[in-house]
């Protein structure tokens, strides 16, 4: 089982903390998850209100290639619709050779009808812009010289100078919920994430969720195994107790944005639900230990934690991050 951290980038206003301050605490974040011994670190994109700070996640993972040595930084997502994908893969080819191969990318259409408002797109065409656009990027990044006839992009003798360290391919995780695109990653070859509280009632819906992908993807004729990855918030606490009610006004700012600018028609999060059914880590190390080896039984090889979520206090989320340094990972590792 790898560990990782997923730095969201929500900073709600009535923390009074400036985004300059906040990006300083990310950057930090990155170099203690490195020295406590993470496996990765991951940025959400969101654009335009509080709970999406993190603009640009290659401008961010080019700053802690600067500062860290080992640990793989990667998006979680790249929102491909909102971008030409030419940009993308050259930004995020160019944070590869920067970080000296350490990059993992990771793709998604996105879920907020706000952002696509604002950027003045349909999310009806989501889908097939995603996929057009991942399409683009392999060409881009797999060959010499490319042309691309799209609905959405149309590339006349491409050719990209600019092409990721690690050959062919930086590895890849698509981001699923549906059927369909789980089935699709499966056939395509690549690994997935997701984060359960958002697309599954319980952990044996995930399971369930893994097990079509993977039949999928064996089906297609892989042979290396891939990585299922879960996103989970994360308090850890010595006292159960301590961890759950810290935890709580955090998670509650996150809840209160997801209920308010979801799709129409989305589910609202419930937190004593969520904790109920192990879809969020609020727990002392030993119960932590416990849901890991939950999600480890469903497929998941990867977890990766937020832990900043909601305006969690820095010395919390470090208190977090050496509990699980120091009381999970020897569990796993």
């Amino acid at each position: 089982m790898k560990f990782g951290i997923f730095v969201f980038g929500d900073n709600h206003p009535d923390l009074g903390r400036s985004n300059q301050k906040f990006y300083q605490e990310v950057l930090t974040i990155g170099e203690w998850a490195e020295e406590l011994g993470f496996d990765s670190f991951w940025l959400g994109e969101h654009h335009f209100y509080w709970y999406g700070t993190c603009v640009s996640p290659p401008m961010v993972i080019a700053a802690l290639a600067q500062r860290t040595k080992k640990i793989r930084l990667g998006p979680a997502v790249s929102v491909l619709p909102f971008h030409h994908p030419l940009i993308v893969a050259e930004e995020y080819a160019m944070a590869d050779n920067l970080s000296g191969g350490r990059l993992n990318f990771a793709i998604g259409s996105g879920f907020s009808p706000v952002e696509y408002k604002l950027f003045g797109m349909s999310m009806e065409e989501a889908r097939e812009r995603y996929w057009e656009g991942f399409d683009v990027i392999l060409k881009a990044w797999t060959q010499d010289e490319f042309s691309h006839r799209g609905k959405y992009y149309q590339i006349e003798d491409g050719s990209l100078f600019m092409k990721p360290l690690q050959r062919p391919l930086p590895p890849v995780w698509i981001a699923a919920s549906s059927d369909e695109t789980l089935a699709r990653a499966g056939e395509m070859g690549f690994s997935i994430m997701g984060i359960p509280f958002v697309r599954s009632a319980n952990i044996d819906e995930v399971k369930q969720k893994n097990e079509l992908f993977l039949q999928s993807y064996r089906r297609a004729g892989h042979k290396q195994a891939p990585e299922i990855i879960v996103a989970l918030h994360v308090y850890l606490h010595p006292s159960e107790e301590a961890a759950v009610e810290s935890a709580r006004p955090h998670f509650q700012r996150i809840v209160d944005y997801l209920t308010k600018y979801r799709r129409p028609g989305a589910k609202t999060p419930d937190f004593d639900t969520i904790r109920k059914e192990r879809l969020a880590v609020f727990a002392n190390p030993e119960q932590a230990c416990a849901i890991f080896r939950e999600y480890e039984k469903t497929g998941v090889s990867h977890v990766i934690c937020m832990i900043n979520f909601g305006g969690v206090p820095i010395p919390d989320v470090r208190r977090t991050l050496e509990l699980m340094s120091k009381q999970v990972f020897p569990e796993f590792k």
